[in-house]
């Protein structure tokens, strides 16, 4: 039974007002959401949403009374006054996915979709995602600040160095033709020049960085920061498709996108003489992780910036571990998998290392090794194998599958290519794939201050990791495999996998708006463990969490039931 609410609209406005996501609206706003409002009454029994009754186009908010959510006769959830339903289905166009029915005489406030979506992506953004910094949505383009000392190769480091001064510039582009750029940076003159005694009337290619890091003016500036992050940059030519030279962009043009600190971590890592100055760098990296969540960032950039500085203190402790055991100059790689080979860590990850070697590390570098890592705190298990070995696996050796499907090299040079499976296995691996990411069912909803797990069993407490991170990260790495990545964020493997036809377009989509809401309820969660001086784990207690953070839960549940239906055969 329908009414359209002619009056009493004040009424609808505070019931609003008190609730999430429309607690942040201002007074107008309210009062045009409320103009819009539709109210519904349902006796008990009475079906709101099924299953196959079409694309859900409005979003439910339960004034009075209770709601039942069921999926071929199991209960998934119970909703009661204040909840909201419909959501995620209505954000992408689909069906629900489960049985809507009344539990009591229930009366339900109706938002048609025009009004609900922009309403629920601002909510999201404003109270979830931590907002985004405009400058690192920039294209680098628009932030270029110093002038660009530009020169020969023939050009004496004397006259670079004055041209540089002259211009108030810290770099200068060696022009090599056809044959790209190359760089001097201040930096350079004081090691290269002064330190090592060079005449400055040496031409600047004897002391130039060639070829050079480039990146295009399109490009957006946190993406640009986290790739000279990584590196371990401070600047990068501006390049034209057509190889034209635009400018020169520092990280400093770039810090409003992530605080200056975390390069003069990574600069400070690339530095450390000994274990113990290592170690004292890695300690403080918390603090870091703590200010880039205070400055706003969100929490996959976090997780970015997270994985550079941890892949630096890795690399650097294994160079200071091989002066103990030195390694041979090629033949032994540490391989990054899981997500920390995809640069999603958050700070309570557990990291496994992989090292593929086609003869054996010398004695002793392992443990060596061991030690250097957990005097830095790395927590990490270690596992070394031929590159032969690795290929040979089976789908109940997750370690291997990672090295084989959801891989990045961090240290060493291979001296052949790296593990892939045989072509006879390689169709039944990735279709074990599959079964293992289908297998991973997350929770069905919440019943007051519990999780509601399969089967009806009710838990105090859940792995968000576990629940909400792993289902979505399992079924990316599946959809990369079927389109022949073994790298890339999850993200780039959903929407990979789908213009490979392995997931639909709409399906590819919702795992990723599910996966970027997982991720940050995960971020937020270690991130108050560590404000609070405690070591970060994975288990939430729903009565501790927000209406607003388990609403969104809720929606990734739906979200990975959804697909993972449509995914099985």
């Amino acid at each position: 039974m329908e009414a359209k609410l002619d009056a009493g609209l004040s009424e609808i406005s505070r019931f609003l007002a008190l609730r999430a996501p429309f607690e942040g609206l201002a007074p107008h706003e309210l009062g045009e959401l409320a103009a819009q409002t539709e109210i519904e009454f349902h006796r008990a029994g009475a079906a709101i949403l099924t299953e196959d009754g079409g694309p859900v186009t409005y979003l439910r908010v339960i004034h009075s009374g209770g709601v039942d959510l069921t999926h071929e006769g199991r209960l998934l959830d119970l909703l009661e006054t204040g909840d909201t339903f419909g959501q995620a289905a209505m954000m992408a166009g689909l069906p629900p996915g489960f049985e809507a029915r009344a539990s009591e005489d229930t009366l339900c406030y109706r938002i048609p979709v025009a009004a609900a979506r922009p309403l629920l992506e601002r909510a999201r953004d404003r109270q979830l995602s931590i907002g985004t910094q405009e400058p690192n949505h920039q294209a680098v383009a628009k932030l270029l600040r110093s002038t660009t000392v530009r020169c020969a190769p023939e050009t004496s480091i004397a006259e670079v160095a004055r041209l540089m001064t002259e211009a108030g510039a810290n770099s200068a582009i060696v022009d090599l033709a056809d044959r790209g750029f190359g760089i001097l940076t201040d930096r350079d003159l004081r090691m290269r020049v002064v330190a090592a005694g060079l005449p400055s009337s040496s031409p600047v290619s004897t002391v130039m960085t060639t070829p050079v890091f480039t990146v295009t003016p399109d490009q957006l500036a946190g993406e640009v920061l986290f790739e000279l992050l990584e590196r371990g940059l401070r600047h990068a030519p501006v390049v034209s498709e057509s190889g034209a030279l635009v400018g020169v962009i520092e990280n400093a043009d770039l810090f409003s996108a992530v605080p200056r600190s975390s390069f003069g971590a990574r600069r400070a890592i690339a530095r450390a003489k000994e274990i113990g100055e290592l170690a004292e760098i890695a300690r403080a990296l918390p603090r870091i992780l703590v200010e880039l969540r205070a400055a706003e960032v969100r929490a996959q950039e976090i997780g970015r910036v997270h994985t550079a500085l941890l892949d630096a203190v890795i690399e650097r402790a294994l160079e200071l571990a091989a002066r103990q055991a030195p390694l041979p100059a090629d033949g032994v790689v540490w391989v990054a998998v899981g997500s920390h080979a995809r640069r999603e860590l958050t700070p309570g990850s557990t990291i496994s290392g992989a090292v593929v070697y086609s003869e054996p590390p010398p004695p002793g570098w392992m443990e060596a090794a061991r030690r250097a890592l957990a005097a830095c705190s790395v927590r990490v298990e270690l596992v070394t194998r031929a590159t032969g070995e690795w290929a040979a696996a089976t789908p109940a050796d997750d370690l291997a599958l990672g090295v084989l499907f959801d891989r990045r090299p961090l240290f060493g040079t291979p001296r052949e290519p790296l593990p892939s499976p045989p072509e006879s296995s390689r169709a039944g691996l990735v279709t074990a794939l599959k079964e293992i990411a289908l297998a991973a069912r997350p929770p069905t909803g919440f019943d007051a201050d519990a999780v509601l797990v399969a089967g009806g069993a009710r838990r105090q407490r859940i792995d968000i990791r576990v629940a909400a991170v792993a289902p979505i990260t399992l079924i990316g790495r599946w959809a990369g495999a079927v389109a022949g990545l073994t790298g890339g964020s999850t993200p780039e493997r959903l929407s990979a996998g789908a213009e490979q036809g392995a997931i639909s377009q709409s399906d590819a989509q919702t795992l990723i708006d599910a996966f970027e809401l997982a991720f940050e309820l995960r971020l937020a969660h270690h991130m108050d463990s560590l404000s609070a001086g405690e070591w970060p784990d994975d288990l939430v207690e729903p009565a501790a969490m927000s209406p607003l953070a388990r609403d969104h839960l809720r929606d990734v549940f739906r979200a990975i039931a959804s697909v993972q239906r449509r995914l099985s055969p």
